[in-house]
Formats: C-alpha cells, sequence, structure tokens
C-alpha cells in the first residue's frame, strides 16, 4: 500500500488463536481498531482532543474481507491509508500483512463521520490542524474528495 501509514505491528499470540488453529476473527478486528485509533491520532483525534474540542470520529461502516489464515508466531502488520475526505467524511482503507511472507492476509474498509458531539450531529471538520493533517494524509494516500458510503 504505496503512501500508508502503518497502524499496528505485533506477533500473533497464543490467546489469539482459536480452536481451528489460526488467528481468531476478533483479533482480526482488533489489530484493525487499534490501527484505526492510530491512524485518527496521526490526524490530531484522540482521547485527549475529543475531551477538549466535543468533536470526534463515529463510524458508520466496516467491511473486513479474511483472505489468508495467520497462525501463532506470525509476526504482521496493519497498514492503512485514507482513500476519501470530503470535509465531514473518511474512508480509509487497512491492509493486514504476514511480514514474513509480505502475503495480505486480510482488508478492513471503513466509513467514518467527524460529529460534534455537544449536538450529536455530522459536523465539517472545524480545527484547522486537524483540517490541515487530514488533508495533508489524504493527498500523500491519493484519496478521493468525494465521501460515499455503500448504502
Amino acid at each position: 500500500m504505496s503512501g500508508s501509514f502503518v497502524g499496528f505491528e505485533g506477533v500473533v499470540g497464543d490467546d489469539w488463536i482459536d480452536f481451528n488453529g489460526h488467528m481468531n476473527v476478533n483479533w482480526y478486528d482488533r489489530v484493525f481498531d487499534d490501527a484505526e485509533s492510530r491512524l485518527f491520532e496521526a490526524f490530531g483525534i484522540d482521547e485527549a482532543s475529543v475531551g477538549r474540542t466535543r468533536h470526534g470520529m463515529f463510524r458508520i461502516e466496516k467491511a473486513i474481507r479474511y483472505e489468508r489464515e495467520l497462525l501463532r508466531g506470525d509476526r504482521i502488520r496493519v497498514a492503512g491509508r485514507i482513500a476519501a475526505f470530503d470535509g465531514r467524511g473518511v474512508r480509509h482503507v487497512h491492509q493486514l500483512v504476514n511480514v514474513a511472507t509480505g502475503v495480505r492476509a486480510a482488508t478492513a474498509t471503513y466509513a467514518s463521520l467527524h460529529v460534534d458531539l455537544s449536538r450529536r450531529k455530522v459536523a465539517a471538520v472545524a480545527d484547522l490542524q486537524v483540517l490541515a493533517a487530514l488533508r495533508a494524509l489524504a493527498a500523500a494516500h491519493g484519496a478521493e474528495d468525494a465521501f460515499r458510503t455503500r448504502s
């Protein structure tokens, strides 16, 4: 994923393995969610900023495609990129890769909206630092200007 942001690196642990002998789907969710949080932090939205500004991101859509098994001890990395940003909505895509083989194990696609938590309404990103960081990441990732949900 060219120009992507590394949001998670780790090793598949013993407690991540299910009765089929591979990484349980709950752990795919967890590493993708961690990567999503790191991406939000990269453009300035984290717990502290949400508390200070009362603006945050709501996930409205998530799709995971499982492509290959991951096994105990596999070294993994999640890289993500912003695929679209229109001032209020962000579509971001993440790939989970087996580091040793370079093979993609899964992809996750998210749609998130910027929300004014005081009003509980979707709002344009008003924080100029967050907006600049989001625009810079979106440009670096070759993002589209139009944000669309699947529905």
